[in-house]
């Protein structure tokens, strides 16, 4: 019995020592991936969108504006460059992660086998009787042993952790984001994929790409992306004669779609999407259709944050609006890659084209007493927001720029006007872009790169609703009081005295937008008398015509002719000279109508207080 007593300890002290060499061996191994790893991590990537190669090809990019062929040589460039910063890096990250991975079984495999190694050095006394001394050195070594490699591992563990979880890229991730540094690029299609609050975005190739990609830069140039069209001035780009119509037939309706909740904001067309929101006091939704066919591609409900929850500095009003405001005034807005929507609630959300809700911001409830109802207007990158609310004698009013991938707040520049619902105007002039507000009593022009003001004109009085439009080198503003004015752009501080070029007090819209044809501007105030006026005098009127209803629908240009529609739904398509204007068309919608229409692909779309028209030939 003693002798196999003494051949089992002996096997056990093998086994000790067999695992005290493993454990040893992966704490040997786990130090050296750990001393990789440092390395490796001490060598940063540089941002590519600082590197001096790419700077100066974003600066060749811009200087290229009439060669087509050098620019997109360079955008070629730009993407090469990007796709190999991309795949070195991305690969340097991969080795941080395996090296993680690898830390962590090493440590693992190194506390297991000397755990395993210190219970068998309990259990393999030479004599079973005998009991080993406190200060025994055996015992002593493997304690002092297992305490080591315990530290060791628990501080491998918390670096390997920190490197798994701190996987933050410093290199854009995708084509989109590589946009983002060279608007003027176009850097081919991207698929976005989304939660609901936060974006991913993934890069794809031509095999992987479906029926949702969007258009190309060119394309989307083409589209209505926002209130009264991609520039704002209600001129449609295309040129073709509307078709007669009639509701009750059928007759020139492609397709007729009935709408689930209210709302006062006009279409917008983008590709093959037809774009709108509705809202009620405790509901609000987004709605996409198929142009062609009008079927309902997806709808999808937005949540209404708590007042507590907004980001912005005033307290949250009660939410106030009119039957003709409406909890859903404001039209939307695209980028071609992204949908924006705001709501009277002081809300904007960004949602993908498969309606992914990307991000939400907050404002607050704006003091408004008929309800928010400037639209979104989209600068390139940036999101524009006019937010005028409040009285004049405690302004709260501001013009903020967004991010349009993550929602951050550009810049934001206060506004000394009470409320207003006129929906800023993007312009290029004098070799930079700049925004134009309409406000009581200021027409102020904004730079569109830090928000900085240009100029301002004292021009208008009391609510203001009209928007601006501009044709070469002349603002154009209107408001029932005091009228209309053509402001020469330019200039700096107040230029009231310096660049008015005309006044006129007649005939003159409290809720829709002038219109520019030809030589001509055209009026449409709520009672419903057409008048125009020469462009570059102003003057009397040409002439005036009225139409048999009340109107907030503004007028639109299609080809030669002029769409007009009134509140009860009767629609007029006009052809106009400096003599007078001729009725061409006129149908009945057989519903009310106070939104403007959209017009892309040779077709019409018309937001009725029920139904989501589309006016065209099937």
């Amino acid at each position: 019995m003693k002798r196999i007593a003494t051949i089992n300890a002996e096997s056990l002290t093998d086994y000790h020592r067999a695992f005290l060499l493993v454990s040893r061996i992966a704490t040997v191994f786990a130090c050296l991936v750990c001393l990789i790893l440092l390395v490796r991590f001490a060598v940063r990537v540089v941002d590519p969108s600082v590197t001096p190669r790419l700077v100066e090809l974003k600066q060749s990019l811009r200087a290229a504006n009439d060669d087509e062929a050098t620019r997109e040589t360079i955008r070629e460039e730009i993407r090469t460059l990007d796709m190999q910063s991309r795949v070195a890096y991305f690969d340097r990250r991969e080795f941080a992660r395996v090296g993680a991975w690898l830390l962590l079984g090493a440590v693992c495999v190194a506390v297991s086998t000397a755990r395993t190694a210190s219970t068998i050095q309990r259990r393999a006394p030479a004599i079973p009787s005998a009991t080993a001394p406190v200060n025994d050195p055996s015992t002593m070594e493997s304690l002092q042993s297992i305490t080591a490699v315990i530290g060791f591992a628990v501080g491998v563990f918390l670096f390997s952790s920190w490197l798994i979880f701190s996987d933050h890229s410093v290199l854009p991730r995708d084509a989109m984001e590589l946009a983002a540094l060279f608007p003027d690029d176009n850097p081919g299609p991207t698929v976005v994929v989304a939660t609901s609050v936060e974006q991913v975005v993934e890069p794809v190739t031509d095999s992987t790409i479906d029926s949702e990609v969007l258009p190309k830069v060119e394309e989307h140039r083409q589209q209505w992306t926002r209130f009264r069209g991609n520039s704002g001035d209600g001129i449609a780009t295309e040129s073709f004669v509307p078709p007669a119509f009639d509701v009750a037939s059928g007759e020139g309706i492609r397709w007729k779609m009935e709408l689930e909740l209210p709302g006062n904001n006009s279409p917008i067309v983008c590709g093959d999407h037809v774009l709108l929101s509705g809202a009620t006091e405790d509901r609000r939704c987004v709605y996409c259709y198929a142009a062609s066919n009008g079927e309902l591609r997806w709808q999808t409900e937005i949540p209404i944050t708590a007042p507590e929850q907004a980001s912005d500095e005033h307290e949250a009003a009660e939410l106030t609006v009119n039957e003709e405001t409406g909890y859903a005034a404001p039209t939307m807005a695209t980028d071609g890659v992204r949908v924006f929507v705001m709501f009277a609630h002081g809300d904007v959300t960004a949602l993908d084209f498969k309606g992914k809700i990307l991000w939400t911001r907050s404002f607050s409830t704006p003091h408004n007493h008929y309800g928010h109802a400037a639209s979104l207007v989209v600068d390139e990158t940036q999101l524009i927001v006019q937010l005028d609310h409040g009285s004049s004698d405690e302004p709260l009013s501001k013009l903020m720029a967004l991010n349009c991938r993550t929602g951050k707040t550009l810049w934001s520049t206060p506004r000394e006007v009470p409320a207003s619902w006129s929906t800023p105007l993007v312009i290029e002039y004098d070799n930079e872009t700049q925004i134009i507000t309409c406000a009581n009593p200021w027409v102020i022009a904004y730079r569109a790169s830090d928000g900085e003001e240009l100029w301002r004109c004292d021009a208008l009085y009391q609510d203001v609703g009209p928007s601006p439009i501009a044709r070469d080198g002349v603002l154009y503003v209107a408001n029932e009081n005091p009228g209309g004015t053509a402001i020469r752009l330019g200039g700096s501080g107040d230029v009231t005295e310096t660049h008015v070029v005309w006044m006129i007090d007649y005939g003159i819209p409290d809720t829709t937008s002038p219109l520019l044809v030809g030589d001509m501007i055209l009026m449409l105030p709520s009672f419903g008398t057409l008048t125009s006026y020469d462009i570059a005098t102003g003057g009397d009127p040409l002439w005036e015509v009225d139409f048999d209803d009340s109107f907030r629908s503004s007028p639109t240009f299609i080809g030669e002719h002029v769409l007009l529609i009134g509140v009860s739904g009767k629609v007029w398509l006009i052809t106009v000279t400096r003599e007078g204007c001729e009725t061409v068309m006129q149908s009945d919608l057989g519903e009310n109508c106070l939104a403007s229409p959209a017009v892309h692909g040779g077709r019409i779309f018309i937001r009725g207080q029920k139904h989501l028209f589309c006016v065209g030939e099937s």
